[in-house]
């Protein structure tokens, strides 16, 4: 039956888990939708309008690619061919000149032509024969120049010719690699410089640009300068104004307002809906991870579990709003602060920062919002889950407050924000971090009352010595309390060995047996001297009231409404054992009226054994302060001799099985029960009479 209860409350919390991953799914898609507008191209933009996000602007980066890849210039590569042709035409000039000069210097004619006679035939010549045209006046030189002289200048010109056309000459580089070398002659032979002009004007009027357009690589060439602007996108930054208010809405601007998915559509989108569904399925898994692997230490009661649930929906949903009027204003701190009085400290952070992960996209992934909320979630979690002693509501509220307004200054200053924008995140941090906090704390009773959970505030509460409860144990059950006392010492000393939770483990100790309330004097620790009331009682009689006293406390325990956690610990802490002491009598009784001994079962506790390591712990510091009392021992060794008995026998009996205790634990709680007991038993100075 218990087996059907605990699979139906699992059911229900995998079905209350999924439900609300499903809700967050929704609450963030929509609180992550942009504000969108109603605009075609032409329209009129209504408001100023800014970047949501950063992201690449396609309609800009397609128009500088296109204006790259058109004007690359073309590309011309040396022609081999060309070049030996233009070579080859001005020797031919001079064979040109070289006729004219022996036709002129022959003896057959009757008069020898004249130079400028003789410069005018070499001008026709070579148009005719090379299609070039050259003043005659810039050849003249030649048919006045000795052989030898024409032999040295033809060989140097054409030697020029060839070393010009040993690069890639362009028209606008003709002239100058012409003149460049020219000036090299002119330098190393300088009475040869009167022909240098002349020189000049065969080469200028020769040569020519010795390369050809090459389309492949031009085309090639302009592809990746097409390509380079593309793999290099416009970036415009987040909060850019893409259009002010009274402007036209164009091409480029409207294909802006498509990429942010602010121009609005009826139908529903689901691009945007898968990406929040994986973004928040990733997060939740990561959630389940961590509860899965913290499951035998976080013992969640189940009000406590619809709780975290129910706050964190809380936050996320308010994030919907809160998100349209700033990117700092959220609650994030409020699921800090209910999480980590519940949950304690660390869980308390790391659920809160998956929380804070959930309500990110809904602010844009402002680092910002995320910098300072962190900072507020660890250092409330650290106040609002201490254990060691409650914690002022003043100082709850004053210290992560002044820590995030900290944060947004530093930030402020390290981004080197305007005064104005360090003012407003001031201000909407200051806002978002009280408001949070506050409610939190106003909110506090209702949790208590609705939850009945042990929280750190509750758990401290009751431990005072004023507590009604505590006053009545004093009163009617001195020696009750005194043991109780003894067993919180022992119990806290072991939770803080193993890491368990030591305060409830102390406070439950204080109110385990508070169902002898009902009954104290047939306790032994009760009784001090005069007739035992047990013996006035059959050995079942006994046996009744003392396994009662659980039950009894259970009942007592939800009438003053303690948490629930301790109610558990009250009905575990005896398990399903039962009292040797009147067993073993039974046995004897049985015995000696030649009977068969009892049924042991008829003499056990009908609790449950203990379900976590804080019911375990105060179980076996129950069982071991009541030996050790009973031996009145004052040796250590002997103390732990008996503890490693007493534990023993729970463990053959099966009544750990449930409680997530290992072996080493169980070795260290003997280590801590002895060293309480050390300093119970150390020897005191004897004071003179």
């Amino acid at each position: 039956m218990s087996s059907n209860k605990h699979t139906k409350l699992k059911f229900h919390q995998v079905l209350s888990l999924v439900l609300a991953a499903l809700t967050v799914i929704f609450l963030v898609f929509y609180g992550s939708l942009p504000v969108s507008y109603d605009y075609e191209v032409g329209s009129i933009a209504g408001q100023d309008i800014y970047a949501t996000r950063s992201f690449a602007d396609s309609f800009e980066t397609q128009r500088r690619a296109i204006i790259a890849k058109n004007t690359v210039e073309d590309i011309f590569v040396r022609s081999e061919k060309q070049s030996k042709e233009f070579v080859d035409d001005v020797d031919e000039f001079f064979d040109l000149a070289n006729q004219i000069r022996k036709s002129s210097q022959s003896a057959d004619l009757q008069a020898p032509l004249s130079p400028s006679s003789s410069a005018y035939q070499l001008s026709v010549n070579v148009e005719q024969t090379l299609g070039k045209k050259i003043e005659p006046e810039s050849v003249v030189v030649f048919f006045e120049m000795s052989n030898s002289t024409f032999t040295y200048i033809r060989e140097k010109t054409t030697a020029i010719a060839e070393l010009v056309m040993l690069g890639d000459v362009n028209d606008a580089m003709l002239p100058t690699k012409i003149t460049e070398q020219i000036n090299t002659f002119c330098e190393s032979n300088p009475s040869y410089t009167k022909f240098a002009d002349s020189m000049f004007a065969v080469l200028i009027t020769i040569l020519e640009p010795n390369t050809v357009y090459d389309e492949k690589a031009t085309e090639d060439a302009a592809n990746n300068a097409y390509i380079a602007v593309i793999n290099e996108p416009v970036i415009v930054e987040k909060g850019t104004k893409l259009v002010e208010a009274g402007a036209i809405i164009d091409e480029h601007v409207y294909s802006n307002l498509v990429e942010l998915e602010l121009i609005r559509d009826q139908s529903f989108n689901f691009v945007i809906f898968a990406r929040v569904a994986i973004y928040v399925l990733i997060i939740s898994g990561v959630i389940l991870v961590y509860l899965n692997i913290e499951r035998k230490k976080l013992k969640v009661e189940t009000p406590v579990f619809y709780l975290m649930i129910t706050t964190a929906l809380i936050t996320i949903g308010t994030s919907v709003y809160l998100s349209t009027i700033s990117t700092l204003l959220c609650i994030i701190i409020f699921f800090a602060a209910v999480c980590a009085t519940y949950l304690g400290t660390q869980n308390g952070i790391i659920l809160s920062v998956m929380n804070l992960l959930f309500i990110w996209p809904m602010y844009s992934f402002d680092p910002e919002l995320f910098f300072i909320n962190l900072v507020g979630i660890i250092l409330c979690s650290i106040f609002a889950g201490r254990t060691d002693k409650i914690i002022n509501n003043a100082a709850l509220i004053f210290f992560p407050t002044i820590a995030t307004l900290a944060t947004s200054v530093a930030y402020n200053f390290l981004i080197g924000n305007t005064r104005g924008e360090y003012l407003n995140s001031v201000i909407f941090t200051f806002v978002s971090t009280i408001a949070s906090l506050v409610a939190a704390i106003g909110l506090s009773p209702i949790f208590e009352l609705v939850c009945n959970a042990a929280s750190p505030v509750k758990l401290i509460a009751l431990s005072q010595p004023g507590q009604h409860l505590m006053k009545r144990l004093f009163l009617e059950a001195s020696g009750t309390h005194q043991h109780s006392m003894m067993v919180a010492n022992l119990a806290d000393s072991a939770a803080e060995a193993i890491g368990a939770d030591s305060l409830l483990c102390k406070v439950a100790a204080y109110y385990h047996d508070i169902g002898k309330l009902e009954n104290p004097e047939y306790f032994t620790e009760n009784q001090h001297g005069g007739e035992n009331p047990h013996d006035k009682l059959t050995i079942m009689e006994s046996v009744a009231i003392i396994t009662k006293h659980p039950e009894d406390g259970v009942k007592l325990a939800k009438k003053e409404r303690l948490p629930n956690a301790i109610i558990k610990i009250i009905d575990e802490h005896h398990g399903t054992t039962y009292p040797s002491y009147f067993y073993k009598k039974a046995v004897e009784d049985a015995k000696a009226r030649g009977l068969e001994p009892p049924d042991v079962n008829n003499f056990r506790y009908r609790g449950h054994i203990p379900s976590s390591r804080e019911s375990a712990i105060v179980m076996l510091a129950d069982t071991c302060e009541a030996a050790v009392r009973s031996m009145k021992t004052s040796d250590v060794s002997g103390a732990e001799q008996l503890i490693r008995v007493l534990i023993k026998d729970k463990i053959d009996q099966d009544q750990l099985i449930n409680s997530g205790l290992s072996f080493d634990d169980v070795e260290k709680i003997i280590i801590a029960f002895k060293q309480v007991y050390a300093g119970v038993f150390h020897e005191r100075i004897k004071y003179p009479e």
